[in-house]
């Protein structure tokens, strides 16, 4: 059965995972009110630029974390992501909003962390899900729904760094962000159907990984 990229944002019946960035269906292009901030620090004014990333942070540390995950630094990560966005408000267009711009140069900056750190280790045969289940068995700190949650936003993470760089970076805006496929289209400049084509092709490989593997099928919750 083919997976449907129109469907309500969730893996298979996943889990919603914790802490994720607020939808970003119901914000409107040209509508921003961080543009006059963004016009002044495009012009070089450090206060303005300053307030402007303030204004963000909270939400590009958000949207790192809930990308880069345990296996990945997030302030080092997150820390970069602000850099590169300092360094990119001058060739903002203007063509969503400016928090859109910024978290998409969030992701692409916590999946390039994913990816480096998976360069310099080892390759593994399967997804190591030891860590997720040591804490299941050792926290009490809690309600379990939040252990599960963050053992499927592990898993998560951990499949999506087997996937090509557009298929990862759609399939985390529609899983991830809830982002509607027009909206996911406009902020990777790509049309509709690309991006239609792109979520198809990333939940049919995990389909298939999933389905493969008991444990991944118990934890994302496909049926046997």
């Amino acid at each position: 059965m083919r997976s449907d990229p129109d469907a309500k944002p969730g893996l298979l019946r996943g889990l919603s995972p914790p802490e994720r960035p607020a939808p970003a269906g119901g914000e409107q292009p040209g509508v921003d009110p961080l543009a006059p901030l963004v016009r002044r620090a495009a012009t070089g004014e450090r206060e303005a630029l300053a307030s402007l990333l303030s204004l963000i942070g909270p939400s590009i540390v958000a949207a790192v974390r809930v990308v880069a995950g345990a296996d990945v630094d997030v302030e080092d990560a997150a820390q970069e992501a602000m850099i590169a966005i300092a360094d990119s408000v001058g060739r903002f267009r203007g063509q969503s909003s400016f928090l859109h711009y910024a978290r998409r140069i969030a992701v692409r900056t916590a999946l390039a962390f994913r990816r480096a750190r998976r360069a310099k280790t080892r390759p593994l045969v399967g997804l190591d899900l030891a860590p997720a289940a040591e804490a299941r068995a050792s926290s009490d700190a809690g309600p379990n729904v939040d252990l599960e949650r963050g053992e499927w936003l592990n898993a998560f993470q951990r499949l999506l760094d087997e996937l090509p760089e557009g298929q990862a970076e759609s399939l985390t805006y529609r899983v991830l962000f809830e982002y509607p496929l027009p909206v996911i289209a406009r902020e990777l400049e790509v049309p509709v159907n690309t991006v239609r084509s792109r979520i198809r092709l990333a939940r049919d490989h995990l389909r298939q990984r999933i389905l493969s593997d008991p444990e991944l099928m118990v934890l994302m919750g496909e049926p046997p």
